[in-house]
């Protein structure tokens, strides 16, 4: 295997426009080094920390270029996130390089002014900060765009939003590591927590401008459904197919064998299209159309569950200490699936999460309803989100109105989200499933790095069922749509729909 201890990989480095310090260790440069070279994070933990050292190099990270590469085995590497798509690590210098003072650095207002070291024995004293180190999980290119994740990411850096992106590899990305912690399912039910929340969304979907033609291909929602609808058929085809293959496959119920297409969607594929193509222009009416649409578009993260939430952990002094800044302790990660967006969808899929347990250690694929926000929990965040940033509230007659109105497009909104997951959960799931395999159908990889955090190995992808995950995703939709009173083709098994709250308790907007 070619590695970049043997061979050097070429590197992309572009000259920072209106500046003559090429080369330098400055921190704040939006352009970032890229690399072609794909970093194997299987390797033994040793050549896997090698590997690692020379990248840094390569891509000229700053303060980790100064250290030699012979001191790699003092490097450590935990795994922080068993995030579905990524694998996520911390990379640690060797400790003789740690600034002693765990508060430098950290506070992403702050831009301490640090010189550059004239020899290894001032960068000693320096500090050498720790990296986000994220690995793109296998086969992750038929649902994430990663050109245009790239090109979100560096207008997203125009704006500060987000951790720095310090360099790109082809199969992942060094990021600034924010001392912080990662938010739970109990924290955004937090009141004070959701506002914060609600808050620094707003300031995400006004603070990136979309362009024409963005409006123009409309939602971004339809625009993934689409594409990844036609991975997911061919998927549900070839589990159909090997169902008869694998032994002792248990048939049950009249929706057929559990990975069939009709147990996923609780209908065949034709009639769960033609239920979406009935919902879609049932939303074109509800909503005045594409062009009334295109001009409520916004910059939409659209993954906002409890793992992409941090909460940076300002040090004495930090101006986020300030009440007026508070909210700005709270960093948004993970764009990947970012996109234009009604502003209905984007709380829509917040709310969504809420009923989601990624850590059970169980079945971290289920789906909780009776979990969804209360409608005090709604009106609070979309109350904070309209009200965030406005001059004066004169006009309160007009405040009640734009939160009803964003109530409503949340509710009729929410059942896009549910199609989206359903075709990502149907693409992502594996379709090898051989009798000699586990009862779950997975080959259980082992990480080399080690040192994994404990809160993090329920998210492995042995241990999460996508099409568990993709079927009640399904029902939820199916439940949506009839709590909307939108027309159900016959022959579905309406039996098998999931509610958020109680059948009987209709949406209220």
């Amino acid at each position: 295997m070619e590695t970049l201890t043997t061979k050097v990989p070429r590197v992309t480095l572009r000259r920072r426009r209106g500046s003559t310090q090429s080369g330098s260790d400055h921190e704040t440069s939006k352009d970032v080094p890229t690399t072609d070279y794909i970093l194997d994070n299987q390797l033994p933990v040793d050549q896997l920390k090698k590997e690692l050292l020379a990248l840094t190099h390569r891509l000229k990270i700053v303060r980790w270029r100064h250290i030699p590469v012979s001191e790699y085995s003092q490097i450590k590497i935990t795994r922080i996130s068993g995030a579905l798509t990524n694998a996520v690590y911390c990379v640690t210098p060797p400790a003789k390089y740690l600034f002693q003072n765990p508060e430098h650095g950290l506070d992403p207002l702050s831009k301490p002014a640090l010189p550059r070291p004239n020899s290894m024995s001032s960068l000693r004293v320096q500090h050498v900060p720790q990296l986000l180190l994220r690995v793109y999980g296998p086969n992750t290119s038929q649902i994430i765009d990663r050109a245009t994740e790239l090109a979100v990411l560096k207008r997203l850096s125009t704006r500060n939003i987000g951790p720095r992106i310090l360099g790109f590899f082809t199969n992942g990305r060094f990021e600034q590591f924010l001392k912080a912690h990662t938010l739970t399912k109990e924290d955004i039910r937090s009141p004070d927590i959701s506002n914060v929340i609600a808050k620094r969304m707003r300031e995400l979907h006004e603070g990136i401008d979309l362009t024409l033609d963005e409006r123009s291909q409309g939602p971004g929602v339809w625009k993934n459904f689409d594409k990844w609808a036609t991975d997911a058929k061919a998927v549900l085809d070839k589990l159909d197919m090997k169902i008869a293959q694998i032994h002792g496959m248990e048939f049950t119920g009249v929706l057929g064998p559990p990975w069939s297409t009709t147990r996923v969607l609780g209908t065949d594929w034709e009639k769960f299209m033609e239920a979406v193509k009935t919902y879609r222009h049932w939303l074109d009416k509800e909503t005045g159309g594409p062009e009334t649409v295109a001009k409520g578009l916004v910059f939409a993260h659209n993954d906002a569950q409890y793992g992409n939430l941090l909460r940076v952990e300002p040090p004495s002094g930090s101006p986020l200490l300030r009440p007026a800044n508070e909210h700005k302790t709270l960093v948004v990660i993970d764009f990947e699936y970012a996109s234009p967006n009604v502003r209905g969808y984007d709380i829509a899929n917040h709310f969504c999460e809420w009923m989601s347990d990624y850590h059970d250690p169980d079945r971290p694929q289920d789906i909780h309803c009776e979990k969804f926000p209360t409608e005090t929990d709604r009106v609070r965040f979309i109350e904070s989100y309209v009200m965030h940033g406005l001059d004066s509230y004169e006009d309160i007659d007009k405040v009640d109105r734009d939160i009803a109105a964003l109530s409503r497009e949340t509710t009729i909104w929410r059942a896009a989200v549910h199609l989206g997951w359903c075709m990502w959960g149907i693409i992502s799931a594996p379709t090898e499933r051989e009798p000699e395999e586990d009862s779950d159908g997975f080959a259980d990889l082992a990480d080399p790095a080690g040192d994994m955090n404990p809160e993090a190995q329920c998210l492995e992808g042995h241990q999460f069922d996508y099409l568990d995950y993709a079927s009640q995703k399904a029902a939820l939709f199916w439940g949506d749509i009839e709590k909307l009173g939108i027309p159900i083709p016959d022959g579905v098994e309406t039996k098998y729909a999931m509610y958020v709250g109680e059948k009987w308790k209709f949406a209220q907007y």
